[in-house]
């Protein structure tokens, strides 16, 4: 795997053996069976990110454990390990943030970053990528809907959209055209970032507002921004 990109930002990025221990955590047997997998969970996550609005971490962690939305939940063994796997998750969210926000360009998916021992093997966690992100798109689709009456921006959904597992899974895509999807999949992901991005500015402004509207005396500079970003306020909404 390439080292992970962050190590100079600061401890708030996940590492590889971080990433690893996740990954470790993710496929236990104690899990409910519909529990995310690594790969599954990056996708989601993208999506999550790249969406035209904010997804406060209450609504879309109970997806990890069950992606269905069926609300079975995970046990932890401790409040210590709950809070370690919830600082893993955020980890990883933040480390996929710093790399849209900064380096857009360099952005790809965590499968393309890892040898597999054949590219079938590759191509089956590649599609549970696509399907993660589906999962994202799906959990804010009233907010994602305008996307559709764009034939560009709709064209990069869907080709991401082809890759996912789906219902009736019984029709895949032939080989060849599958990797060619994936190819592109990163193009994708960053085209769709922009054209999210002026909403995303939008709402961000709004919500800033309010928050210095009605929050700037009832939180203290130096605690948790109530957006949830894990900042301090005073270098989050508080500026």
């Amino acid at each position: 795997m390439i080292q992970n990109e962050f190590s100079d930002y600061s401890p708030l990025y996940i590492t590889d053996s971080e990433r690893e221990e996740l990954q470790e955590f993710l496929l236990s047997d104690d899990l409910p069976e519909g529990t995310m997998t690594i790969d599954t969970l990056e996708g989601f996550f993208t999506a999550l990110i790249i969406s035209p609005v904010t997804t406060h971490p209450k609504a879309w962690f109970p997806l990890v454990w069950d992606m269905s939305g069926g609300g079975e939940a995970a046990k932890f063994e401790s409040l210590e390990q709950a809070k370690r796997i919830t600082e893993l998750l955020t980890k990883m969210m933040t480390s996929i943030v710093v790399m849209l926000t900064n380096s857009p360009d360099d952005y790809v998916p965590l499968s393309d970053t890892i040898r597999y021992e054949s590219d079938e093997i590759r191509d089956s966690y590649n599609k549970l990528w696509a399907t993660g992100f589906m999962i994202g798109v799906s959990h804010n689709q009233a907010e994602w809907e305008p996307i559709f009456s764009d034939e560009t921006a709709s064209a990069l959904l869907s080709a991401i959209s082809a890759l996912s597992v789906r219902p009736d899974d019984s029709v895949q895509l032939p080989t060849k055209k599958f990797r060619a999807f994936w190819e592109i999949v990163p193009d994708c992901v960053r085209a769709l970032n922009e054209y999210w991005c002026p909403v995303r500015c939008s709402e961000t402004e709004r919500v800033k507002g309010m928050l210095l509207g009605t929050q700037s005396e009832k939180v203290g500079r130096n605690e948790p921004c109530a957006c949830g970003s894990g900042k301090k306020f005073k270098k989050c909404c508080g500026k």
